[in-house]
């Protein structure tokens, strides 16, 4: 089975909801919707731990923990546009 995620819009907050588990995300904007569901699905598997009071905080870590990743693996801003690309052709 292949998860989706659907990305609504009311009243200027955005709810992105994965399709597999019924975990959501909320933030101003898409982008923040995302990094939100992203750290729920992270808490649901057990991988990241995240407390509502510092969402920022734990967000913030999430983007260095990628970064130092993406770092290691050799992966470029080229890469990760060639990817958005394919996921938006999906």
């Amino acid at each position: 089975m292949s998860a989706t995620v659907e990305i609504t819009e009311e009243d200027g907050r955005y709810t992105a909801v994965d399709s597999e588990t019924g975990t959501t995300g909320v933030g101003e904007s898409r982008a923040l919707a995302l990094a939100a569901l992203a750290l729920r699905l992270g808490e649901r598997d057990g991988d990241i731990t995240v407390d509502d009071a510092d969402t920022e905080t734990a967000l913030r870590a999430l983007g260095a923990r990628v970064r130092h990743r993406f770092e290691e693996e050799g992966v470029t801003e080229g890469d990760v546009d060639d990817a958005i690309a394919w996921a938006r052709s999906q």
